[in-house]
């Protein structure tokens, strides 16, 4: 059973789940990280993935600098490095480590970014990447999901984009717990300004190497899953990266669009366990 706790991170309020205690110190920590949509948490992204892999292993999932209950932070010179700060220090206050890290979306590209590095700023022994990496497009569903306007039809639009079964966007408890999260107080705005981009100003440092990012250079064990209907990213998407790593498996989610490791749950925990299993 997953609990909500919060730890000080340099100062800075950080709210997590932690499962699997009887496995600490046992096996490897997994430390799962949440995507990016207005309201996103780990609570939302992990909460059905959390306790089957809790069973095996130790488990992590904190929330990122600004989402969730951890302090609305964004730093407008270096938010893509602070957020990876901010991890790699919660590792070290946790003291856990070397992890499996597995990321969804926003947080599957970083984690993939992180790894890639000449010298990766956490203890990785593995990458799990959900309908992240390669380049997002910018399209309509793109603009749904980044154009929230606080109310619960729009929450309800940008959960339709996520999922294919549409019994997500029809339940109204669900888009209610969506809707509260997404609307604490920093939250609309931690999450609207990373949108932001003034038309003056060059591509940042971060920018940068992700469009550039040298796949090839990953030296851990990756497994990356892909939606076979998801509308964030471009059909094929996977083939322009996933080969690049040298070590990759690939597994399609053909039920699934951008949040398969929700929508398929039974067959992410198997799946990623399996894979976690083989890596002996």
């Amino acid at each position: 059973m997953k609990r909500a706790k919060f730890i000080s991170v340099d100062g800075i309020k950080t709210h997590y789940f932690e499962a699997g205690d009887a496995h600490r110190g046992k096996k490897p920590t997994i430390l799962l990280l949440h995507s990016a949509e207005f309201g996103g948490c780990a609570e939302f992204t992990w909460e059905q993935n959390i306790g089957a892999l809790g069973e095996h292993y130790h488990v992590l999932a904190p929330d990122h600098l600004g989402f969730g209950l951890t302090d609305k932070i964004f730093d407008f010179l270096q938010m893509f490095d602070r957020r990876i700060r901010h991890i790699r220090r919660f590792i070290e206050i946790m003291e856990v480590g070397p992890v499996h890290v597995m990321g969804s979306s926003m947080s599957g590209g970083l984690c993939l970014t992180v790894a890639a590095r000449d010298i990766p700023d956490w203890p990785i022994l593995s990458v799990t990447c959900c309908s992240g990496g390669g380049f997002p497009p910018v399209n309509e569903s793109r603009q749904i999901l980044n154009s929230y306007d606080g109310t619960s039809e729009h929450m309800r639009r940008i959960v339709d984009v996520m999922f294919v079964d549409k019994s997500w966007a029809k339940n109204d408890a669900y888009i209610d717990r969506r809707v509260e999260m997404a609307n604490l107080e920093g939250a609309w705005e931690a999450t609207a300004v990373a949108r932001f981009k003034a038309p003056f100003r060059k591509p940042s440092a971060g920018s940068a190497e992700r469009d550039n990012l040298n796949y090839a250079n990953i030296k851990v064990p990756v497994l990356v899953f892909a939606g076979r209907h998801d509308p964030l990213r471009n059909p094929g998407y996977t083939d322009d990266f996933v080969p690049k790593i040298p070590k990759a498996e690939l597994h399609f989610f053909e039920n699934a669009a951008h949040m398969g490791n929700i929508e398929c749950a039974d067959e992410f925990n198997q799946r990623t366990l399996k894979f976690l299993a083989g890596l002996g």
